[in-house]
């Protein structure tokens, strides 16, 4: 297993993403904390490289400590790409999220994957509720008629529900709640 490189680019997610890949690797091989600071720094390339070696400069000429575990080269490397506000735009984006244009399953996979990165643990029935308000009108309606014990039972009965509606020729319901008009016969 290799570790990627990192450029340090101003892109939390880059980052993060990164990191994750990073500890996948480091809890497949029992490194010491020292050899995974060593092994996750010599992928560093560019700006990251640079900045790297600028800190460890630095400590140095400070008579500081050079970083040592892993832990600690997350949290000087997260202070430095990711911004304070990225948490918070992550939590803005997700109450905001709606299915609009996209089909049930992206728009599911998109509120999972802010989830996970903001680290949000919410009870089932919250996460459920949450989903179903983001659904387009059409699609909520019919899935609101139903009874659900699981989040996963509920995304199918969406994604079957949004299938049905494909299948009749029902555009509306790929649209957003807000351009949706119901008309009696």
């Amino acid at each position: 297993m290799k570790i990627p490189s990192f450029q340090g680019k101003s892109d939390p997610e880059a980052y993060l993403e990164w990191e994750k890949k990073v500890e996948f690797v480091f809890d497949r091989y029992s490194y010491s904390e020292l050899k995974k600071v060593k092994v996750a720094a010599i992928e560093f390339s560019d700006y990251a490289i640079v900045l790297w070696d600028q800190l460890m400069m630095n400590r140095r000429r400070n008579r500081e400590p050079p970083i040592a575990t892993w832990e600690e080269m997350k949290r000087v490397m997260r202070k430095r790409f990711v911004p304070s506000y990225y948490y918070r735009e992550l939590y803005n984006k997700l109450q905001s999220l709606k299915q609009g244009n996209r089909s049930v399953e992206e728009y599911f996979k998109e509120m999972e994957v802010v989830m996970i990165r903001a680290n949000i643990e919410e009870d089932r029935e919250a996460t459920m509720a949450r989903f179903l308000a983001g659904l387009n009108r059409e699609i909520q309606n019919a899935v609101e008629l139903q009874h659900y014990v699981e989040l996963e039972d509920m995304v199918h009965m969406a994604i079957k529900i949004e299938n049905q509606f494909k299948r009749r020729g029902n555009t509306r319901a790929r649209q957003s709640p807000s351009t949706s008009t119901w008309k009696p016969n």
